[in-house]
C-alpha cells in the first residue's frame, strides 16, 4: 500500500535533506554533533586547493560571480585528473562547502554551492541542508537548463539527459535569472564528477529558498514498523532495518534523482519515517560524517560527529553508536543519555535507547564498475519517566576482538535481578550462561547511586570452538549489548578443550615500548601466554 502526501515549500523545509552518495564532488565525510564544528582532515587525504576566487571576494564585488563558478570547476576538473577520490574524500569536500566566516572560501552570504542531481532537484544545499532533497521550480529550472545550453526538449530520457549534461560540462556555463521570481538569479556550470563519471550541475550566487522550490506529491511505501510505532527495542530494530534496507535500495540504483526524492520521502513529516523524536538518522562508517538526520538536517549534516557526549558518562555518543553497529552483523542497541533537542523541558534522567546497523550499498559506475561504501544507520526513542532504564554496559569482550584460552566477561548494570549472557556455539546453537552480579564497581557510583553493580562470568573460549561467536548480554531478559568475537584455539580433541602438558615461550620485540622486550611464556591455567618478564 501507497499513501501520498503533498509537499509544500514550506514543509520540506521539514522533509528534505541530504544523501552524500559517489559522484558528489570530490573529498568526502560524516557524523553526530550538537553544534557546528570544523572538518577535520581525513587520513590519508591531501588537503583541497582554495580556489583563486572566493565567496567573500564575490560578496565584496572584487570578483564575478562567473570568476568564482569557474575557478571552483578548474579545482574540481584538476583534482579529477590526478585519480578517483575515496568516497571520504567526497564528504570532507561537502563539510568544507558547509563552512561560513573568515578563512572559509566555499560560501559567505548569498553566495555558495548548490549542487543538482543533475536533474530538477537539489542533491546539496550548502547553506541550507534541510532543502536538500527538494525539486526546483520548473520555470527556475528551464532557466538553469538555458543558462548551459541545453534545450529542455532535449531531454526525452535518462539517456539522452545524460547525454545533454556531459556535452554542457564541456562549456563554461552561463547566468540565469527568471525576472518573475524574486531571487531566482545566478551562475550554473556543469563538469564531470570524479567518482562516479557523471555530469555535475553546480549553482553559485543563487540564494535558494523555499519559495523558489515546487509543491509535489510524495509516495510512501508502508514500512512493517513506522516512526509512530517505535516503543520498544524490538519494533526500533524493526524501524531501522526497514530503513536501512530501503536508503541501500535507492543508493544501488545509481539514479540521484531517485536519491534525491529518497530524502524528501524519509524527512517527511506526514510520513512514516518521523513522528516525534523518533527519525532516521545517517552516517557514513568510515569518515563518519553525518550524511542525513531525519530531525534537524540543517544543525547536522555534512559536520563530523564526535563531540556530543552522554551527559551521565561523558563517553561520546558516536563512539557508542559504532561501537553497537560493529558489535555484529545485525547492529546492536546501546543506552544513553542525551538531551532531546525538541523538548526543552525534558530531563537528563530520562535515557534514551538507540540501535545501529551497518548496511552496505554497491553504487553502480558508468563504466560498469560499482563503488561500495559503509552506511551505519541508527533510530532511537526516549523512554518515559516511568519505564525500566537499563543503565550499564558490556566491557568486556570489546566486538571484533580475539580470544582464546579461558579468561573473563565483565561489565555492569545499575539494576538487575539476574544477567545472563549467551554464546553462540560453533554449530550455531545459543549456550545461555548466568554471571555473577553484584560486584563493587566504585566508577558506577555517580551514575548508579551505589557501587553493587559488576558482573563476570568465567569462559574457556577452547570449548567453544575455533571461528567467529557472538556474545550477548541479557538483564532480566532485555538486551544490554553484544559483540561478535574471534576465537583461535590450540590443540585437538580433548586437548582443545584444555591443553595439557605443553610448554614454550618467545620474546616479543619493541613492547611495550621502543627498545624493550617483554617475555612470554605459555600458563595452563590460564591456556594462553602471560608476561613473566620485560627488559
Amino acid at each position: 500500500m501507497q499513501t501520498g502526501t503533498v509537499l509544500t515549500p514550506i514543509s520540506l523545509i521539514l522533509a528534505s535533506g541530504l544523501f552524500v552518495l559517489a559522484g558528489v564532488f570530490f573529498k568526502t565525510p560524516p557524523a553526530l554533533a550538537q553544534v557546528q564544528i570544523e572538518c577535520p582532515l581525513p587520513d590519508g587525504v591531501t588537503p583541497l586547493a582554495d580556489p583563486p576566487v572566493t565567496a567573500q571576494q564575490v560578496e565584496d564585488g572584487s570578483a564575478s560571480l562567473t570568476d568564482f563558478a569557474l575557478a571552483v570547476k578548474d579545482i574540481f576538473v584538476n583534482e579529477s585528473q590526478q585519480g578517483i577520490p575515496t568516497l571520504t574524500e567526497l564528504a570532507y569536500v561537502g563539510c568544507l562547502f558547509r563552512q561560513e566566516g573568515e578563512g572559509k572560501p566555499w560560501r559567505s552570504g548569498s553566495t555558495y554551492i548548490v549542487r543538482l542531481a543533475p536533474s530538477d532537484r537539489v542533491f546539496i544545499h550548502a547553506k541550507d541542508m534541510a532543502l536538500s532533497g527538494g525539486k526546483l521550480s520548473p520555470v527556475i529550472y528551464e532557466a538553469i537548463l538555458r543558462a548551459l545550453d541545453i534545450d529542455p526538449a532535449d531531454l526525452t530520457s535518462p539517456a539522452a539527459a545524460i547525454t545533454a549534461f556531459t556535452a554542457a560540462a564541456a562549456g563554461n556555463g552561463g547566468a540565469f535569472n527568471v525576472p518573475d521570481i524574486p531571487g531566482a538569479s545566478g551562475y550554473a556550470i556543469g563538469f564531470l564528477s570524479g567518482i562516479s563519471g557523471t555530469p555535475v550541475v553546480m549553482l553559485v550566487g543563487f540564494d535558494l529558498d523555499a519559495s523558489h522550490l515546487a509543491a509535489e506529491t510524495i509516495e510512501h511505501i508502508d514500512p512493517p514498523v513506522t516512526a509512530r510505532e517505535v516503543v520498544d527495542r524490538a519494533s526500533l530494530k524493526a524501524f531501522v532495518t526497514a530503513a536501512g534496507e530501503y536508503f541501500v535500495e535507492f543508493l544501488s540504483s545509481g539514479n540521484l534523482t531517485g536519491v534525491s526524492q529518497a530524502r524528501v520521502i524519509l524527512r517527511d513529516p506526514n510520513g512514516p519515517w518521523i513522528h516525534g523524536s523518533v527519525y532516521v538518522a545517517i552516517m557514513d562508517r568510515t569518515s563518519r560524517i553525518i550524511t542525513l538526520h531525519g530531525g534537524f538536517p540543517d544543525r547536522f549534516e555534512l559536520r563530523r560527529g564526535g563531540i556530543a557526549t552522554d551527559i551521565a558518562t561523558g563517553e561520546l555518543v558516536v563512539d557508542q553508536l559504532i561501537r553497537a553497529a560493529e558489535s555484529g552483523p545485525d547492529g546492536g542497541f546501546w543506552e544513553y543519555y542525551f538531551d532531546n533537542p525538541a523538548d526543552d523541558a525534558d530531563s537528563a534522567e530520562v535515557p534514551k535507547v538507540g540501535y545501529a546497523r551497518v548496511f552496505t550499498a554497491h553504487i553502480p559506475r558508468p563504466d560498469g564498475s560499482t563503488v561500495s561504501i559503509d552506511y551505519i544507520i541508527n533510530s532511537g526513542f526516549y523512554l518515559s519517566p516511568g519505564a525500566v532504564e537499563l543503565r550499564g554496559y558490556l566491557e568486556n569482550p570489546g566486538p571484533n576482538s580475539f580470544q582464546s584460552g579461558v579468561s573473563a566477561l565483565w561489565g555492569w548494570v545499575c539494576d538487575a535481578e539476574m544477567v545472563e549472557i549467551e554464546i553462540e556455539t560453533a554449530q550455531g546453537e545459543v549456550a545461555p550462561y548466568r554471571a555473577e552480579y553484584g560486584m563493587e564497581r566504585l566508577d558506577t557510583l555517580d551514575i548508579c547511586g551505589d557501587t553493587d553493580n559488576g558482573f563476570v562470568l568465567l569462559v574457556n573460549w577452547n570449548s567453544l570452538g575455533a571461528g567467529e561467536h557472538m556474545v550477548t548480554t541479557l538483564v532480566d531478559g532485555i538486551e544490554l549489548g553484544r559483540a561478535m568475537v574471534r576465537v583461535t584455539t590450540v590443540g585437538e580433541g580433548a586437548q582443545q578443550e584444555f591443553l595439557r602438558g605443553v610448554e614454550g615461550e618467545c620474546v616479543a620485540h619493541d613492547f611495550p615500548h621502543q627498545g624493550q622486550s617483554a617475555l612470554l611464556e605459555w600458563q595452563e591455567r590460564s591456556q594462553n601466554f602471560v608476561i613473566t618478564n620485560v627488559e
